[in-house]
């Protein structure tokens, strides 16, 4: 070949990959980035949602920045909640922003792990931009000095904003197809005590259904459970080693843990509340995603941390694990007269009236609710449902006269009390009225915190 091809060749060459050089494919902008921490504990967030919604009677601009993604199902949720001027809640963890129209954050709320708080306002910097059709921008607070739970953020997002005309598609139903031929695999971390459990089996199976939907009961271990009929009841009790049991619904929102550690003298706790599970899939005849307790916790003096990514197949459901039809149905509409439709242009004060009189659950007013006898800088915060109070004991000693109080008071027990000197939950129900109590330290005393479902707010 003659030094002219030569020389015309390598100049078609370089004028090639100039002109290649525009269309390179730029990297597309993450949806959320950022951290939430909240009880001294660090979240990573990686969805993002915006929506147009109404609150306070007034149009704002929602952002809710996730561990795992908003279905369809919950946005109308969440918009229905905030209709009736209630903070909606999500799979944790999860920071929800509401900005005003001039883009200006109004305030905020977040929940992660066992730790949820109210919405707050006047800590939070940041600014919402839109358009195009999509929603940008950012928020921070370097430390909240409102409430009783360290808390602080600083995010950015950049996604689509949903419409008020607008919603998410439903869920797509789960195909009762067979399962994937995959091989189950898990890594990560799993330690009790500061000693690394040898995690090498995972399982996903159905289970038996909780509050009427299917449950997935996904069990890692050291040893084989394969072949066991009932893994998940086995591995509390150490047959295949150090050992997790997880119980979650479709979407992944955990709803029951067992942790056996063999470096543990207590195996076998349960510690709900305290283990997330982020992009959690299921779908094709397999499940995947990653659990994850944010770092170590403590229970009654011993530590446990988990990070562990898996995947796995599942099968069709059991018919001995499958939900009645008539449970997946909504529920009937009431024949009592309807309040009026939310797009009223009409005043909702008379509806707030006709709620706060009546009752709920077994019509106990909020204000009766047992407290410390020395219970101080009381705050009764209607809107999101919280009590909040001081005591000059500590930790201990005031769990101690809670529990006796409420249940003098008829309350009972609603699983496993957590009684910690540095953090403490208890939980108690008394007919359709529940409880979840957060009390920790504050200088030579303790600060309580109580979520309360199913009380009578009205005076």
């Amino acid at each position: 070949m003659s030094i002219s091809k030569l020389r015309f060749i390598s100049f078609l060459v370089v004028a090639g990959a100039m002109f290649a050089i525009p269309f390179v494919s730029q990297a597309q902008p993450k949806p959320a980035e950022g951290t939430l921490m909240l009880n001294k504990k660090n979240y990573t967030l990686k969805h993002a949602l915006a929506y147009e919604t109404t609150i306070d009677n007034e149009d704002a601009v929602a952002v809710v920045l996730s561990g795992q993604a908003v279905s369809g199902e919950q946005l109308k949720e969440a918009r229905k909640s905030e209709k009736e001027n209630n903070d909606p809640n999500f799979n944790r963890p999860f920071l929800r922003l509401v900005f005003k129209k001039s883009g200006e954050v109004k305030h905020f709320s977040a929940a992660a792990g066992g730790t949820m708080i109210g919405r707050r306002s006047g800590t939070a910097t940041g600014q919402l931009k839109i358009e195009g059709g999509r929603a940008t921008g950012n928020a921070k607070v370097t430390e909240d000095p409102q409430g009783m739970f360290p808390t602080s953020f600083d995010v950015k997002f950049d996604t689509a904003l949903i419409k008020a005309s607008d919603a998410l598609p439903n869920s797509t139903p789960r195909k009762p197809g067979p399962a994937a031929n995959v091989s189950p695999t898990v890594s990560g971390v799993f330690k009790g005590n500061g000693k690394d459990a040898k995690i090498a089996f995972v399982s996903a199976r159905w289970g038996e259904p909780f509050s009427g939907k299917p449950g997935i009961v996904l069990v890692f271990s050291e040893k084989d459970h394969s072949k066991d009929k009932k893994p998940g009841f086995e591995a509390s009790f150490g047959k295949f080693g150090s050992a997790l049991a997880i119980s979650v619904f479709e979407d992944g929102q955990i709803f029951g843990c067992q942790v056996a550690h063999s470096a543990h003298q207590k195996r076998g706790f349960s510690s709900v509340g305290n283990i997330e599970m982020s992009d959690f899939t299921f779908a094709d005849g397999k499940v995947e995603g990653e659990l994850t307790t944010n770092g170590q916790l403590e229970f009654f003096g011993e530590t446990w941390e988990v990070k562990l990514k898996f995947v796995a197949p599942l099968g069709e459901i059991p018919k001995e694990f499958q939900v009645p039809e008539s449970k997946k149905e909504d529920k009937p509409a009431s024949t009592t007269p309807s309040k009026k439709s939310a797009d009223d242009d009409e005043d909702d004060d008379d509806d707030k009236e006709d709620v706060a009189a009546k009752p709920k659950g077994d019509g106990l007013k909020v204000k009766e609710l047992a407290l410390t006898k020395d219970a101080s800088d009381v705050e009764y915060k209607q809107v999101v449902e919280h009590v909040l109070f001081k005591s000059k004991s500590n930790v201990k000693a005031v769990c101690a006269e809670l529990a006796a109080a409420l249940k003098a008071q008829g309350w009972a027990n609603d699983g496993t009390d957590m009684i910690q000197p540095q953090s403490s939950i208890m939980k108690r129900k008394r007919g359709g009225a529940k409880l979840t109590i957060f009390v920790k330290p504050d200088g030579g005393g303790s600060q309580v915190q109580m979520f309360t479902e199913g009380l009578n707010w009205g005076e």
